[in-house]
């Protein structure tokens, strides 16, 4: 029996004043390398600004939170959302899971038991089948969603659904692996393209 393949549906929310909140977190003034490797320059985007300007930051939390189903936990992918899910995390009063991308190997433990998670979670253990909504800041090639899909499935949490400031066009290209990886549902405050040159 072939397994069902479930198709991936993407979701923009595009909220007023997300542009601007964006464009404020611009550096233009140096050239960086992404994550592949490539030099860049004019145009990259830190989304962790926000978190040095609170009225976007709360503009941020404020969104995302409203893209949270009712009776999920939050999980932030990697340790760059952490802040994003925590802040969304208690804004609704809902409980949420660290993931780290590399695991940890000292003073670790996801709840009460080091062996779950196998480094890679934080916070409090959340029983078996629990849905989680995943939160990140950017969607570029989708591997860090697909890797805290993995690191949560482990520990036995349905994490089929995620939330996002901004997907980029890269992104685009990665919808049939963010599916191939059980994503069904992705919600981006805004898409790349949405954002002025």
């Amino acid at each position: 029996m072939v397994p069902q393949r479930v198709s991936l549906h993407l979701r923009v929310a595009n909220p007023t004043a997300i542009a601007d909140v964006v464009l404020r977190c611009v550096c233009d003034d140096f050239e960086i390398l992404d994550r592949e490797g490539r030099a860049g320059r004019g145009g990259f985007t830190n989304l962790k600004r926000i978190l040095g300007r609170p009225a976007d930051f709360a503009f941020v939390t404020r969104e995302l939170a409203r893209t949270v189903p009712a009776g999920h936990a939050v999980a932030g992918c990697d340790e760059g959302a952490w802040a994003l899910a925590g802040a969304v995390a208690l804004t609704l009063g809902v409980p949420a899971v660290l993931i780290r991308r590399v695991p940890k190997t000292y003073f670790v433990s996801y709840g009460d038991d080091p062996a779950i998670g196998g480094g890679r979670l934080a916070g409090e253990r959340l029983p078996s089948g629990t849905p989680v909504r995943l939160i990140d800041d950017l969607v570029f090639s989708g591997q860090t969603m697909r890797s805290a899909r993995e690191a949560l499935s482990a520990a036995g949490l349905d994490a089929r659904t995620a939330s996002a400031i901004v997907w980029t066009y890269r992104a685009d290209a990665a919808m049939e692996e963010l599916s191939a990886a059980g994503l069904t549902e992705i919600t981006c405050l805004t898409h790349q393209s949405q954002i002025p040159e």
